[in-house]
């Protein structure tokens, strides 16, 4: 039975993941005469794919250092001091890792754009005649990318912070040390795995980013919207290439990254006493940490709100004006009256369970596979369960279209394939902590008393590994359900997604409309991440 399950694992994951980057790699070496690298030749010698590929890794490098700095301070300053608000102020930094980077990005440029709220506000008060700055270009979407990706850094030098010895940090002070010495030599190493690890995912995220250059990059060409456009100009070759040179930067700076993180891991294993922050004394600077607090506190509400505000502008009021000054539920009673208005919904709610329940099926044997299991095959099923991990989501539309055009392309069940392809590692890893946990004694026990495989694991695994399972369960849900880049490859007229009808309502000036849109998507997440938070809360 066991041997049935792998094979048959072993059967999905190299069918969805596997044979489409095979293609996907086929086809890029394909010309009309047949094996060619001409894709490749066109790509490294134009001097526009030569721009994107040069602006790609510029954004994806800068998106690091910004989001970096920001994420690295703002874990010190929760974390490493204890002033009023502090832990308030720790489950407010986490909000944007639920929001859909879409929505944000609309809401920046309703806030920051150049009819911008905040934009044309400045621009009134100071009496210029022109705008004060422009929210489009590099410029922009790095302001993007660090409202929606310093939270790696924040999370993972958190725990890091947590967890450093204070008393090494004293001592050193106490034998003379100064504050930089001390944060050199003691702190940043200790630190460093952490740092590693967060540039990791933020690079990855930053390359194959797509809703920032596509909505407000303007003239800031990157591989994600080039390969958008060879795609829609059906040079799928040429995507391909495009796709498979996005993905190598994704894994090169992956597989370099890990094997520096190995060489500078540096742990501390004296630690006696429960670490305490320092503590503000000072009551001016206890105010002025306040007034930080406050302000980042506000800079991350300020587009939730401007969100969930806008969703109420009444349709046709909100012309010329700096701020909306009429409001209703008109939107809403449109999406949820009108058939064409409620089917992106709709469609959104199917896909995300069907790509949800899909993760989780492969999830439950995938999780049991590499944790319980001494299968000589277990580095191999590693592998393909990270690989949609490492590649860009672009590249992931772009194999499933290579994969399988010839019998899926163009129908409805593609699209949450793909969001599936693309998601499942997050359930995988979920399921594996639930596995991580569960003792081999309970299966032992269950087996010896002449249950079977079958029995055992409805009766005894199951039940003990369920919260990890309904936790990937939700988190697949709510991450595909305002899914942007993979749909945009993707949709037809039949499954056309939420994220879709946000982008179209945006650009038919119904500015109401797609907030609502929006704020839907951000209860749902919002929603699904509150119950998240109670399961894992149940697994401590």
């Amino acid at each position: 039975m066991k041997r049935i399950i792998k094979l048959a694992l072993l059967f999905v994951l190299g069918l969805f993941v596997l044979y489409p980057s095979i293609r996907t790699i086929l086809v890029s070496l394909t010309a009309d005469q047949g094996f060619s690298f001409d894709n490749y030749n066109y790509i490294f010698t134009t001097a526009g794919s030569l721009v994107a590929i040069k602006n790609t890794l510029i954004m994806g490098f800068l998106t690091v250092l910004i989001c970096g700095f920001i994420g690295t301070f703002l874990a010190f300053f929760v974390h490493y001091f204890e002033f009023p608000f502090n832990r308030i102020l720790d489950k407010v930094l986490l909000l944007p890792l639920v929001v859909p980077g879409l929505i944000i990005v609309f809401a920046f440029v309703q806030l920051y754009g150049e009819s911008g709220m905040v934009t044309k506000t400045i621009q009134g008060i100071m009496g210029l005649e022109s705008i004060p700055f422009r929210f489009s270009g590099l410029n922009g979407i790095l302001i993007v990318h660090a409202y929606t990706q310093y939270i790696y850094f924040y999370m993972n030098v958190s725990v890091a912070i947590k967890e450093l010895d204070r008393n090494i940090v004293n001592a050193a002070i106490n034998l003379g040390a100064s504050p930089f010495r001390v944060f050199w030599s003691i702190i940043l190493p200790y630190i460093g795995p952490a740092l590693i690890s967060s540039s990791i995912l933020t690079f990855m995220t930053g390359i194959g980013s797509f809703s920032a250059p596509n909505i407000i990059g303007g003239g800031f060409k990157v591989l994600t919207t080039q390969i958008l456009l060879s795609k829609a100009n059906m040079y799928m070759g040429l995507a391909a290439a495009q796709a498979v040179i996005l993905s190598l930067f994704a894994m090169s700076y992956m597989g370099l990254s890990r094997y520096y993180e190995k060489k500078v891991s540096f742990q501390i294993n004296i630690r006696e006493h429960k670490n305490q922050s320092i503590k503000i004394e000072n009551p001016i600077i206890k105010g002025i940490f306040l007034l930080i607090a406050l302000f980042i506190i506000a800079m991350i509400f300020l587009p939730i709100i401007t969100i969930i505000i806008l969703s109420f502008v009444k349709p046709g009021t909100w012309m010329i004006e700096i701020f909306p000054s009429e409001f209703g539920i008109d939107n809403y009673i449109r999406i949820f009256t009108r058939k064409r208005s409620l089917a992106p919904f709709i469609n959104s709610m199917r896909m995300a369970l069907l790509a949800a329940i899909l993760s989780v099926i492969v999830a439950l044997p995938a999780a049991y596979t590499v944790t319980k299991t001494r299968t000589r095959l277990k580095p191999v099923f590693e592998f393909l369960l990270m690989l949609p991990f490492a590649l860009p989501a672009s590249a992931i539309a772009i194999n499933m279209i290579n994969g399988f055009s010839s019998v899926l392309l163009g129908k409805w069940v593609l699209l949450p394939l793909a969001y599936f392809v693309s998601m499942f590692p997050m359930a995988v890893r979920s399921v594996t902590i639930s596995y991580e946990r569960l003792k081999d004694q309970y299966m032992e026990a269950s087996m010896n008393l002449g249950a079977g495989g079958v029995t055992t694991f409805l009766r005894i695994i199951l039940p003990l590994v369920s919260p990890g399972v309904w936790s990937g369960f939700l988190l697949v849900f709510i991450r595909s359900l305002g899914e942007y880049t993979i749909s945009a490859f993707l949709f037809t007229a039949a499954n056309r997604p939420i994220s879709m009808a946000m982008v179209n309502s945006m650009f038919e000036f119904e500015i109401g409309l797609a907030m609502a849109y929006g704020t839907l998507v951000l209860v749902m997440t919002v929603v699904g991440s509150t119950m998240i938070k109670s399961i894992q809360g149940f697994i401590e």
